[in-house]
């Protein structure tokens, strides 16, 4: 029974983050994507996988960190967490999921994995529009045909010039 183990040498209880195998002279760490909070641990099997959302790089850790902003884990026992897509945000911490990605609005891009807040959407230049959310790259972001304008950046669709007047 693992809550009744202590070390080898009958000095005391198992130290948080590892387990000690019977016999054993030293504690073991639990491997990273682990993390053990209980004193008393006998085997590796004792040591608690990460749950989704979170993530333990290192060996022998008492607790899972969760996943910053901008990053997600959709998997149990991670030892790192993914940087969220390009071309939107993740701006909640301890994500499970990518389906927290939230894509620029059109008129904006955003070329980085990993970003956390909507600041990083980039503005379409002016002159340019782009009807895309989630664009990645400037490269959506089309100069206005003749005979219409995108007098600020940000734009989704170029304008139609007024009678009379001309773009350009």
């Amino acid at each position: 029974d693992a809550s009744n183990h202590i070390t080898s040498d009958c000095s005391g209880p198992c130290w948080l983050g590892h387990f000690c195998r019977e016999g054993s002279v030293l504690p073991q760490k639990c491997p990273a994507g682990t993390h053990m909070p209980n004193e008393r641990a006998a085997n590796i099997s004792d040591c608690f996988l990460c749950a989704p959302g979170q993530h333990q790089p290192e060996s022998g850790q008492e607790e899972c960190l969760p996943c910053a902003a901008g990053s997600f884990s959709p998997d149990v026992g991670s030892a790192a967490c993914e940087a969220c897509p390009k071309g939107g945000v993740c701006e909640d911490a301890g994500a499970a999921s990518r389906l927290v990605w939230q894509p620029c609005p059109a008129g904006s891009f955003n070329p980085n994995r990993g970003s956390s807040s909507s600041a990083a959407c980039e503005l379409c230049p002016i002159g340019t529009a782009s009807a895309a959310p989630g664009a990645e790259s400037s490269e959506t972001c089309s100069p206005c045909e003749p005979g219409h304008f995108a007098a600020t950046p940000g734009l989704s669709k170029c304008e139609r010039c007024e009678p009379g007047t001309t773009s350009g």
